[in-house]
């Protein structure tokens, strides 16, 4: 069970989880991605990531595993550095083609 008292830590095709207390807790990998640099827990079982191929992707937890769930290709013009979710619900990105967007939550 994952929960909001970590850190996700974005990578060369993988995402590292660190508690609160700096202790590592796992590592997960993620399979056929680009070097992910922004990371978003959109609720305990579904993980989004914005990468330098300007795509954002949604996946699935299942463990130590992350399933592919869907993919936004060409989100922006540049990578994507951060993601978040507004109390309305909307998943609003940054992206370093120095733009912001919001998009609909279809979850």
């Amino acid at each position: 069970m994952i929960n909001k008292k970590l850190l996700f830590i974005p990578g060369i095709d993988q995402i590292s989880i660190i508690n609160i207390n700096k202790l590592l807790v796992k590592t997960i990998y993620v399979p056929n991605s680009s070097y992910i640099i922004g990371v978003y827990l959109l609720n305990e079982n579904i993980l989004l990531t914005g990468d330098d191929s300007r795509a954002i992707i949604q996946w699935e937890i299942e463990g130590d595993n992350l399933n592919f769930k869907s993919k936004k290709e060409n989100a922006h013009n540049g990578a994507i550095f951060s993601i978040i979710k507004t109390g309305d619900g909307h998943i609003i990105t940054g992206s370093d083609d120095k733009s912001i967007k919001i998009w609909q939550n279809n979850n």
